[in-house]
């Protein structure tokens, strides 16, 4: 992707999200995607146009073409909203009503339905200048921007970025996949998934599918809400799987360490030679080597390494585990993390003598079981 393009990309993400294209009275339901009316919304007031101008504005942003691809369909349940409090809510003959208990003017309550916890991608295709204008608008929103309902925030950026496409199929095809992290965990790098999609049909030289959808959320104006029917198919794009970058604090990124490398191997063998192949703890006979820091990966020093026996290396790997550190790490011949080490080392000791105690009674009851099966000679 680049700069400018053809296509836009949306990343629509957050705890909560409505999109409703169809109420009665009271009850506020949401589709289980993006509504076209809702994204044009979205833009308009990054762009910080009124509803009073909206008709103009739109002008330009009905005609792109809408795609969303559904990364995480969320879950969907309900909550209720009040209206018109010490406002008034009219009847149908104009009149203000009011509490009979109270004489107070009555409050409206209504029923609304909402996403959670869902993920979407949209894409929005057409004229360049267009398009410029929309990611111009995103980057540096006049008036905040909101998921279908001013109460629904968008939990990370909207802009995903531009670029060129043939279509929107190919276009909602480009962008990784956003699943939750045990999701991709379950594919890996680079495979693909298949993901459900929502494609507005401008194609009327051919006839939609017989599944085709109508939805009317088109916006003539958002003063009046007047909206115009599009056609819209459920689909399927494959999209690319990507692992998300490990999150780590700043300046405690680590790399790995090759074990097979002559670098490494030569390093070991000079920190075992220079401690007498001893444990610097226990003065137990030392076979393994431990990274007191991770900050020369690949070009360690004597300084960076300790000799260690494996019960005090298995310790202070654990203490850092339960510390999750990373760069830098448990110092075995300092002073002030003597009594941790010695503490995480009864511990050991303790779980393997019961390990080793719960092994010995397992065989024994075993052996037993076993005696006790045999039949006496008769």
């Amino acid at each position: 992707m680049n700069g400018s393009g053809n296509t836009i990309f949306l990343r629509l993400s957050g705890l909560m999200q409505s999109w409703g294209t169809s109420s009665q009275f009271q009850i506020r339901r949401t589709d289980g995607y993006p509504s076209k009316s809702g994204v044009l919304g979205l833009l308009l007031c990054a762009m910080g146009v009124s509803r009073a101008d909206s008709s103009r504005e739109l002008e330009a942003l009905r005609p792109l073409v809408m795609g969303v691809r559904v990364d995480r369909a969320g879950d969907s349940d309900w909550d209720y909203q009040t209206a018109g409090a010490k406002i008034g809510i009219r009847s149908a003959d104009g009149k203000i009503k009011v509490t009979d208990s109270t004489g107070e003017f009555e409050t409206l309550l209504s029923r609304r339905q909402y996403l959670y916890d869902a993920s979407f991608l949209v894409a929005l295709q057409g004229p360049t200048e267009v398009i410029q204008a929309c990611s111009d608008a995103l980057e540096d929103p006049v008036w905040p921007v909101f998921l279908g309902r001013k109460s629904c925030i968008p939990s990370e950026p909207i802009l995903t970025g531009t670029g060129d496409f043939h279509d929107i199929h190919q276009a909602l095809s480009s962008i990784p996949w956003q699943g939750r992290p045990g999701e991709i965990g379950r594919f890996g790098e680079g495979f693909e998934v298949t993901l459900k999609a929502y494609i507005e049909h401008t194609d009327l030289s051919t006839p939609p599918p017989i599944d085709v959808r109508i939805v009317h959320d088109v916006p003539r104006t958002f003063g009046f809400h007047s909206h115009d029917a599009r056609s819209v198919i459920s689909d399927t794009v494959i999209a690319p799987v990507l692992m998300p970058p490990r999150r780590v604090a700043p300046g405690s990124r680590t790399r790995r360490v090759d074990y097979s490398s002559a670098q490494w191997r030569e390093a070991r063998l000079i920190r075992l030679e220079s401690d007498d192949y001893l444990c610097v703890f226990c003065k137990s006979e030392a076979r393994e080597v431990h990274h007191v820091t991770y900050e020369n990966v690949g070009e360690e020093t004597n300084a960076d390494l300790r000799s260690l026996c494996r019960i005090c290396h298995d310790a202070c790997t654990m203490l850092e585990y339960g510390r999750d550190l990373r760069l830098r790490r448990v110092d075995p011949s300092a002073p002030e993390q003597r009594g941790e080490i010695l503490a995480q080392i009864t511990k050991i000791l303790s779980e393997r003598r019961m390990g080793r105690r719960r092994e010995l009674l397992e065989t024994s009851r075993l052996t037993r079981s076993d005696l006790s099966d045999v039949a006496p000679a008769g």
